[in-house]
């Protein structure tokens, strides 16, 4: 009986204990579920405040995304209409590459056409010009003509009075004195001038046709010269290549002759002219060079004018008839200066209209 009621105060006592530790476990786990009251309660005031916050950024984000989707769909409208004006420019401009093609194409053809007209006012000038210096030659050579036929009517009919007379004179009286002998002679020297100024005048109106030959140019040069009154004090210095052309001698001989006496004159009848016949392959080259003082370029841009002179006698044709008769054998003659040099340059062998012997 005592051993059954230790065996239950034992029991009592655990039982008691172990009731003293579930309160205590009690207590503490009450102490732990308000600790985590507090807690879920702070935690749910954090989250309340998280999810208000997150609220409040959602629609904020909305706000956002609300404007950015206008924002987009302004830019997709601005974008379209970006592209339709990127369009239209790119077909002005494909229709302005076009139109500046086409303008560059004109340009090109008005520069070539404006110097097509350039050149045509040139030729159109240079034409006048040769135009207007063959009227003027034509003028000249129509005072020329009425010149000669006055000279040729009113001057040969005298002037063979004037020769006859003193020829007559002469024969009849063979005793007469020096000194009438002297006038006598300067009136032939006289009459000789005014005929071969006469005569001058006569060849540069009327341009007859070639007599054609053969003939060396030497041949020709030599009986220039020994036609000519050469001064004691007058050196003629010959230089000559055989060059046979085929040429109206007589003609060739009165341009030689012409150029020598216009050298010798240039000189004051003292000095030294040089002669060269040259050959030049299909030309003919003959040079006349005098030690005179020489000429002015303004003089020599007009010498081969008719009727221009610098002398104080004569016709001023001389140099314009050794020109043409020049021209008349397909040559050119030119002057050059320091020292005073007259080149012509002839054709071996000329053919056409002349008429040959």
């Amino acid at each position: 009986m005592q051993a059954s009621e230790e065996s239950n105060f034992k029991l009592l006592d655990e039982i008691s204990k172990m009731t003293v530790r579930a309160q205590k476990d009690l207590e503490l786990a009450k102490q732990e579920l308000d600790e985590k009251q507090i807690l879920l309660e702070d935690l749910a005031h954090t989250s309340s405040q998280k999810i208000m916050e997150a609220a409040k950024t959602n629609r904020d984000l909305k706000s956002k995304v609300d404007f950015l989707q206008e924002l987009s769909h302004n830019l997709d409208d601005e974008n379209k209409r970006l592209q339709q004006t990127n369009a239209e420019l790119q077909s002005e401009k494909a229709r302005y590459n076009k139109l500046n093609e086409k303008l560059k194409r004109d340009l090109e053809s008005l520069i070539v056409r404006e110097k097509e007209l350039e050149i045509q006012q040139k030729r159109l000038s240079f034409t006048v010009e040769q135009k207007s210096k063959e009227l003027a030659k034509a003028s000249k050579m129509a005072t020329v003509g009425t010149l000669a036929s006055r000279l040729a009517h009113d001057l040969r009919n005298p002037l063979s009075v004037i020769k006859g007379t003193v020829e007559i004179l002469k024969i009849q009286h063979t005793d007469l004195d020096k000194s009438i002998q002297e006038k006598l002679r300067r009136i032939e020297s006289a009459t000789k001038k005014i005929s071969y100024q006469i005569e001058d005048v006569l060849d540069f109106v009327r341009q007859s046709e070639l007599h054609l030959k053969r003939v060396p140019l030497s041949e020709i040069m030599d009986s220039s010269i020994s036609n000519i009154m050469v001064p004691q004090s007058v050196k003629i210095v010959r230089d000559y290549r055989n060059v046979v052309v085929n040429c109206d001698s007589k003609k060739l001989e009165a341009v030689f002759t012409n150029l020598i006496t216009n050298g010798i004159q240039a000189m004051n009848e003292s000095g030294e002219i040089l002669i060269k016949i040259l050959d030049d392959g299909e030309y003919a080259m003959i040079k006349f060079t005098d030690s005179g003082n020489g000429l002015t370029k303004a003089t020599m841009e007009k010498m081969f004018e008719p009727l221009y002179t610098t002398k104080e006698t004569g016709t001023g044709l001389g140099l314009s008839i050794c020109k043409n008769i020049v021209e008349q054998h397909g040559g050119t003659i030119d002057v050059t200066l320091s020292p005073t040099t007259f080149t012509l340059r002839i054709p071996k062998s000329i053919r056409g209209f002349y008429k040959a012997n």
